[in-house]
């Protein structure tokens, strides 16, 4: 089986020849292609290249396409700085949204074919598609609505708009939500098998189930209905703390979701994989799992051995009947250690045979 053939029966809650393997890595792909995080960051060109020189060098089964947390942010007018080796980010010292009337003055529909990052990232995923689509799983990211508001606002003046100026909040959204679907539109016409929305607020970290449902879910679920429209599957990001699995099947319907952490509402992977990964798939109801070992205290931190006997524990658990994929709760460290990497490709082949 190839890559591609690998993760699709996972998805499926099939058992493959063996259990897929997806890495995550995104800025650590720009070390194999011997360029800076700001050159990969910044020139789509090369950066589709760093992803297709990584894939041929470590032979894992899928590309998750995060650049950075800012890339919608930016061309909604935040300003980013583009560290020469480390993730951008925003200027926290000067934050697009500094008081909730500018939720509604200064956020503004725009054309993300157009737009300054966004627009390069869609030609980006062109040639990924043309390069790796026929046997690896290319799957496109998009930031949800309030993590896009987070980039532009911060997490914690956030989470209080939420409540205090929630008429605020949700116009924003509204708007951010419709220049998301015409990326969406646009990231569908190249082909990817997935387009994969980070709905990280969906946390007990973060806010109650209760305010979630309420304030991004609807914008969510208009997401997902539009992926579907273009032909790609739903898919999700959460790597927070106390996920909420069950709100965010219920909002959007994802055919398989990456995760880090225990959901709320369950206290052993045992039963997480019972409860959320056992096919045949229902829309709504179920889920391929994508998770789950430490990006810091396995692949940053921690050596081959040790990310070998993690891989071979979390297989032994999660890996029956298909529904799981092998993977970090998040972003492979850019500036890990590709010995790590490698021992956590080797770990898919020497304990995932089915």
């Amino acid at each position: 089986m190839n890559s591609l053939e690998r993760c699709v029966a996972a998805i499926q809650f099939k058992e493959a020849d063996r259990v897929p393997v997806c890495p995550i890595i995104c800025g650590a792909s720009r070390r194999v292609y011997g360029i800076t995080y700001a050159e990969w960051a910044q020139d789509y060109e090369l950066r589709a290249k760093s992803w297709v020189q990584s894939h041929q060098l470590f032979g894992y089964d899928g590309i998750v396409t995060l650049v950075d947390l800012s890339v919608e942010a930016a061309d909604f007018g935040q300003e980013v700085v583009f560290p020469t080796e480390d993730t951008p980010h925003p200027n926290y010292d000067n934050p697009l949204v500094k008081n909730p009337d500018d939720y509604v003055t200064k956020i503004k529909y725009f054309d993300p074919t157009k737009s300054p990052r966004m627009g390069p990232n869609i030609k980006m995923h062109e040639i990924l598609m043309n390069e790796l689509g026929n046997k690896t799983a290319i799957v496109a990211f998009v930031y949800g609505t309030l993590g896009i508001l987070s980039m532009m606002r911060g997490a914690e003046k956030l989470f209080v708009d939420c409540v205090k100026h929630k008429k605020e909040v949700m116009a924003a959204q509204e708007v951010i939500c419709n220049v998301l679907i015409d990326y969406i539109k646009a990231l569908g016409k190249t082909g990817v098998h997935s387009i994969m929305l980070d709905t990280l607020f969906a946390s007990g970290c973060i806010m109650s189930k209760r305010l979630w449902k309420e304030v991004e879910a609807p914008f969510a679920k208009r997401l997902a209905d539009a992926i579907r429209e273009t032909g790609a599957m739903v898919s999700v990001h959460n790597c927070g703390n106390d996920v909420y699995i069950d709100a965010q099947l219920e909002a959007m319907e994802p055919a398989f979701l990456s995760y880090a952490y225990l959901p709320d509402d369950c206290k052993t992977w045992e039963e997480t994989k019972a409860k959320y990964a056992t096919g045949p798939w229902v829309p709504g109801k179920n889920t391929c799992l994508v998770g789950h070992l430490s990006p810091a205290t396995h692949l940053f931190l921690g050596n081959p051995d040790m990310i070998k006997e993690e891989a071979k524990n979390e297989i032994a658990v999660m890996a029956k009947g298909g529904g799981w994929i092998l993977a970090p709760g998040c972003e492979f460290p850019p500036n890990g250690s590709f010995i790590n990497l490698t021992a956590l490709v080797e770990a898919a082949e020497m304990y995932g045979k089915y």
